[in-house]
């Protein structure tokens, strides 16, 4: 590399980072430089369960996610490349405590023109024939969601803006942001420097690592969130729809068809910070009950379901669980687009655009940006539910 220039350098080649440089690069933004210090989806991106869903219990984020779905379910047109996304449908089912706001969040929701319903017992034991109800109020149905492949859809970013004449260094860690007169004016990496007066973070878990360069930390911590994988027994081989256990807080979805892939959302499962560089990267054995436990209940045939092992990744966890999209008040020309907290897969296409808009025109053209600022959490104007479902640690 040596010294080169840029007009916009983006740190981080997640799938928001490479949907940023790939946005960026269509609007005609210039050179625009994606730099990742491992391999793209090397991070939380390629462990993410990659799970593709409108539901939402605020309205930003709902209109967000159902413009992002059908990006994903259109991806080859409207990106290039492939997604990998299959529609499975998605079931939530909830107990007696969260059936009043059940209710009002499919209202707001299906007021948004999501596909979304409430559904009698008798409609999903329909659809997956072997689950127990017993202690389920309510259920919710969402027929168009479903699951993609977060590394063929970040390898499909990066192609693309590649087309648009971004230029990508992968195995090239950002060690330093040159800052002169409180502005950005270069980026050091282990090969060279890149002269620039934009940057924008996209690092995720690693955000504070970045912005450390900057002495910009940010209301974000990394947190270690565990998955197990299942092989399912044979009278479960056609379980393909996606389940969200609300008296659990687990969550679970077919994988290579035979294989279920299942993740803990409660609030003792997102408690557990880490070095993002240094994290244990397989699943605690603890976890592994737990987890098999709660969808045994949910479905007894899981029993007999053969443990493949599991693994860990990360959530880059912000106070309201929700991301930060703005730009620096230290450091002119410093951007950030982290703290997705877990949501960064599914509203990747819609969050490219967004930052992309944002960097070169001030605001963003079809949702409120303003709704991410980082200074939310000092106004104590966060982002909530009105009507949260309980005891969950993500929104």
């Amino acid at each position: 590399m040596k010294n080169i220039s840029a007009d916009i350098v983006v740190i981080g080649g997640g799938v928001n980072g490479a949907s940023i440089t790939y946005n960026l690069s269509k609007l005609g933004a210039g050179k625009v430089i994606l730099l990742e210090k491992s391999f793209l989806a090397s991070g939380a991106t390629g462990r993410s369960g990659a799970m593709i869903r409108e539901h939402y219990l605020h309205p930003t984020l709902a209109k967000m996610a159902k413009e992002s779905k059908y990006i994903f379910n259109n991806f080859s047109e409207y990106i290039g490349g492939d997604s990998e996304f299959k529609q499975t449908g998605r079931i939530l089912v909830f107990g007696e405590k969260d059936y009043d706001s059940v209710k009002l969040n499919v209202e707001m929701n299906r007021d948004l023109g999501i596909d979304i319903s409430i559904i009698s017992k008798k409609e999903v034991l329909e659809l997956i024939p072997n689950i127990n109800l017993d202690d389920i109020a309510i259920s919710v149905w969402e027929p168009g969601c479903g699951y993609a492949d977060p590394v063929a859809t970040t390898y499909s970013f990066a192609k693309r803006a590649k087309d648009y004449g971004a230029e990508i260094f992968i195995n090239t860690p950002a060690v330093d942001l040159i800052i002169e007169n409180q502005r950005i004016t270069g980026v050091k990496t282990d090969k060279g420097v890149i002269k620039t007066n934009t940057v924008i973070n996209a690092a995720g878990a690693w955000g504070n690592l970045v912005g450390g360069f900057a002495d910009e930390l940010l209301p974000m911590n990394p947190l270690r969130v565990q998955m197990l994988y299942l092989r399912r027994p044979p009278s479960l081989d056609d379980l393909s729809i996606v389940v969200v256990d609300g008296l659990t807080n687990n969550y679970f979805r077919e994988d290579n068809k035979k294989y279920t892939l299942i993740g803990g959302e409660s609030i003792e499962d997102l408690q557990e910070i880490v070095d993002p560089n240094n994290f244990k990267l397989n699943i605690d054995h603890n976890k592994i009950i737990k987890f098999w436990n709660a969808i045994g209940k949910r479905i007894p045939d899981f029993k007999g379901a053969i443990c493949k092992g599991g693994y860990s990744s990360l959530y880059d966890m912000t106070p309201d669980g929700n991301p930060i999209l703005d730009k620096s008040d230290k450091v002119l020309g410093l951007y950030f687009a982290i703290g997705f907290s877990g949501h960064g897969f599914k509203l990747s296409p819609v969050v490219g655009k967004m930052m992309s808009e944002y960097v070169l025109n001030g605001y963003s053209n079809n949702h409120d940006i303003n709704q991410f600022r980082l200074n939310r959490f000092k106004e104590d104007d966060m982002l909530e539910a009105d009507y949260p479902y309980t005891d969950r640690g993500h929104p």
